[in-house]
């Protein structure tokens, strides 16, 4: 009895260490669950090879549940956006307004209402100055718009000007495009210029050659259409230390522009903030001086490498981002408090922006706030979601190849989306 006794106590200690370790394991075996779950998804699409990062990480247990290639740099397409967003609100904050300025030679009009000399109309880089219709047929939102230039010279009583209205655009470089760009790119963005006007859309649809004179010639036009006589054309030009100050038109806050930029994956939106960047904090207002700003961010947050910082939108092929780096980056934004303002900024899966018509149906749906990215040679996911035990998790999809098949690539990164709604980490 006592061998039998003895063997038994044997056994229940070795159950019991059997059910302790299954239990430390358990948290590795969740991850490990959903590591295969993803290996599967990328498999059925054909994406599980070596062109394929991704990396998941819970918020709230503080650890990885899927890294796959996650330090290897990507093309990361309009995930650059992620970037541009997260250095523009650093340094600029949620609430900060784009100005643009009017000055005048003269202290105001003399009794007859003329206004004697020019009327300068100073750009520091905002980009959504526009006309109502624009606002409301494009950017459907209300920001900076040319009528209130005319309605404030109106209210000084001005009814004729003995110049013209020239534009000064010096606040930037006169560089339109990226110097990166590979040709055809700046097919998919305006002209860029520190004094723009519609994102650099002309009366016929397409871009014009010289935005900062657009922008000049259109106020020239409402002056005129509201009875304030203009005696000469439109000018480009620098506005003199003796013109005054005399009106400053506001944009809406850089948290509703951040959504109007990444939601739809504005490009022109991207690159006048990084020019934007450089001109009030690198000393420049250009794209390298701005990328420069960018990469400060960056190392702020801890990274080192994993990136390049060519460009604020993506169409550059010399950006890069690594896996590791943008989950770094989504995860280092919810400990600030303009947070909310950020992923609010981001396409919500099957409700809005690029994710519109995604995950449609799913778990993933009205859960997945995520930033897009695609170009011929990468599609690209990344952002929030919340499982469906209440973890905080962020996850970075990024898909590489010359030929790649974006359908396939888009049906994996839902799959993928879905299965992190539907975790239990």
């Amino acid at each position: 009895m006592g061998t039998i006794h003895s063997a038994r106590i044997r056994g229940l200690v070795v159950l019991i260490s059997l059910v302790t370790c299954l239990m430390m394991l358990a948290p590795a075996g969740a991850g490990a669950s959903i590591k295969s779950k993803i290996a599967a998804a990328l498999a059925r699409q054909g994406l599980a090879g070596p062109g394929t990062s991704v990396a998941v990480r819970d918020l709230t247990e503080k650890r990885y549940l899927d890294s796959r290639r996650g330090n290897v740099p990507r093309l990361p397409a309009s995930n650059e956006k992620l970037v541009t967003s997260v250095a523009a609100l650093a340094d600029w904050s949620a609430t900060h307004r784009f100005a643009t300025q009017l000055l005048l030679q003269a202290t105001g009009p003399n009794s007859k209402g003329v206004l004697a000399g020019n009327v300068y109309l100073k750009g520091l880089g905002d980009p959504s100055l526009s006309t109502s219709a624009f606002q409301a047929s494009y950017l459907h939102m209300r920001t900076s718009g040319l009528g209130d230039f005319v309605n404030h010279l109106r209210s000084l009583g001005v009814t004729k000007i003995t110049g013209r209205v020239v534009a000064d655009d010096g606040y930037f470089d006169r560089a339109r495009t990226v110097s990166s760009w590979r040709p055809g790119m700046a097919a998919w963005c305006g002209p860029l210029s520190a004094l723009t006007l519609n994102e650099g859309f002309g009366p016929s649809g397409g871009y014009v050659d010289n935005p900062s004179l657009w922008a000049a010639g259109k106020l020239t036009q409402l002056l005129r259409n509201a009875g304030i006589k203009v005696r000469h054309g439109a000018a480009c030009g620098t506005v003199p230390a003796t013109a005054k100050l005399s009106y400053s038109e506001s944009s809406a806050q850089l948290g509703r522009l951040l959504a109007a930029m990444n939601k739809p994956s504005d490009n022109f939106f991207a690159e006048e903030l990084l020019k934007g960047l450089g001109a009030s904090f690198g000393g420049a207002g250009t794209t390298a001086a701005g990328a420069d700003v960018a990469k400060r961010y960056l190392k702020s947050i801890g990274l080192t490498n994993g990136f390049s910082i060519r460009d604020g939108s993506g169409l550059s092929y010399a950006d890069k981002l690594s896996a590791h780096a943008i989950v770094t980056i989504l995860g280092a934004m919810t400990k600030r408090q303009d947070f909310a303002v950020f992923r609010n900024s981001l396409s919500v899966a099957g409700v809005d922006g690029t994710l519109k018509d995604r995950m449609r149906g799913t778990k993933a749906a009205g859960n997945v706030h995520a930033k897009t990215g695609t170009l011929s040679a990468a599609s690209c996911l990344s952002g929030y979601v919340t499982s469906a035990d209440r973890h905080a998790l962020v996850f970075a999809i990024l898909m590489n190849g010359s030929a790649l098949p974006l359908a396939r690539a888009q049906a994996a990164q839902d799959a993928i989306a879905e299965i992190l709604a539907r975790s239990r980490p």
